[in-house]
C-alpha cells in the first residue's frame, strides 16, 4: 500500500531544500519508507510555510493544495474520487463519516485503469485514493437531522474536501467540481430509495455554505442557520 521508492524520491527532490547527496539517505530511512500522502484539497500553506523544507518525513505526508497544484497533481480527479466516497458513505454505508481520512497509496492488486479512485496522470504515477479510520463514524439517520449530523463531520474532518469557503478562483473551481459530482452520484444513489429522502444531498450541499464559518473542528462557533 505504501507509495514505491521512485514516488518518494520525486517528493523528496520537489519538497525538501538539503543537500542533494543526503536524498538517498533520507529514502534509505525506515522510517520513510512508509509512505502516505494525506491530499488537503481545503487547505493551502500560508505564506510563511510555502518554503522548501529543510526536514521531511514521508510517513502520512500532507499535502495541500498549493502543492497538489505546483507537482501538477490531478487535483479535480482527487476531489470526484472524494465525492464518489463520501456519497458512498453517507447515503449507503449510512455512516456520518467523521473523521475519515484519504490517503494516496498504492492501487489495489488488480486495479484497472480507468476505474474512478485509480490515477495514473502526474509525477506520483500509478495510485488510489483510499479511506481509512472509520472508529469514529457513527449511524446516520436518514433524516433532516442526520444531514446536520453530517454537515458538523464535514465541518470537524480534516481538510481533506475542497474548501466552499473560496479564497480564489481556482478553489471555487475545486468546489464545483466536488459539490457537481457529489450531487450526480448521490442522485444515482438516491434512485433506489425512497422518494421521500431523495432531497437530502442536495439539503446536505446547502448546509455545508449556509453554515460557512459557524464550526471549527465540528464545534459551532456560531448558531447554525
Amino acid at each position: 500500500m505504501p507509495l514505491p521508492r521512485a514516488t518518494r524520491k520525486l517528493l523528496v527532490e520537489q519538497l525538501w531544500n538539503g543537500p542533494v547527496d543526503e536524498i538517498e539517505s533520507i529514502l534509505n530511512d525506515k522510517r520513510n519508507e512508509h509512505c502516505l500522502v494525506r491530499p488537503y484539497l481545503g487547505r493551502r500553506r500560508t505564506r510563511t510555510s510555502t518554503r522548501r523544507l529543510n526536514f521531511i518525513k514521508l510517513r502520512n505526508y500532507l499535502l495541500h493544495i498549493d502543492q497538489i497544484e505546483e507537482l501538477g497533481l490531478p487535483a479535480h480527479e482527487y476531489a470526484s474520487a472524494m465525492a464518489d466516497a463520501l456519497a458512498f458513505l453517507l447515503w449507503v454505508a449510512e455512516i456520518d463519516a467523521c473523521d475519515v481520512e484519504f490517503v494516496l497509496a498504492r492501487p489495489r492488486s488488480g486495479t484497472t485503469e480507468g476505474s474512478g479512485n485509480h490515477f495514473t496522470t502526474g509525477p506520483l504515477g500509478s495510485c488510489s485514493l483510499w479511506v481509512l479510520d472509520f472508529d469514529c463514524c457513527k449511524p446516520l439517520p436518514m433524516t433532516t437531522k442526520g444531514v446536520q449530523q453530517a454537515v458538523e463531520k464535514f465541518w470537524r474532518n480534516d481538510p481533506y474536501y475542497p474548501n466552499p469557503d473560496t479564497k480564489c478562483e481556482e478553489d471555487a473551481s475545486l468546489w464545483n467540481t466536488f459539490k457537481t459530482r457529489f450531487l450526480d452520484t448521490s442522485a444515482e444513489i438516491m434512485a433506489s430509495k425512497p422518494e421521500g429522502i431523495r432531497h437530502l444531498p442536495e439539503e446536505f450541499i446547502n448546509r455545508i455554505v449556509d453554515s460557512i464559518g459557524v464550526y471549527s473542528k465540528g464545534v459551532p462557533t456560531a448558531t447554525p442557520l
